[in-house]
């Protein structure tokens, strides 16, 4: 920040009140750091910039289909349908395995 006036030149230098000039580096040419991005809804946070992500506006959205891991166990030994594939339900089936608490079948 400067406290002496600064005038701006037809050309794009500035001009300031002590007498020096300074002409401004275009965004591509510079080396260093390029400070704020072009798009103004950026939020910075620390040390970095950050663009807000697109998302699906709250109308369009739609919840998958989803059944508990513990229904697992009430399908047939090695199924390889989409709930028995799971990490947490193949624990589930070595815990049920080593209590002997399987439950009954449907």
């Amino acid at each position: 920040m400067t406290h002496n006036d600064v005038t701006v030149l037809p050309d794009g230098r500035r001009l300031y009140s002590d007498g020096h000039t300074y002409t401004p580096v275009p965004r591509e040419q510079r080396k260093n750091r390029v400070l704020r991005p072009e798009d103004p809804r950026a939020v910075r946070r620390g040390n970095r910039w950050y663009l807000p992500l697109p998302v699906i506006p709250m109308e369009q959205r739609e919840m998958p289909q989803t059944r508990p891991d513990d229904e697992t166990l009430r399908h047939r030994a090695l199924c390889r349908c989409t709930v028995c594939v799971r990490p947490a339900s193949k624990e589930l089936w070595r815990i049920a395995l080593r209590r002997g608490s399987l439950p009954p079948r449907d």
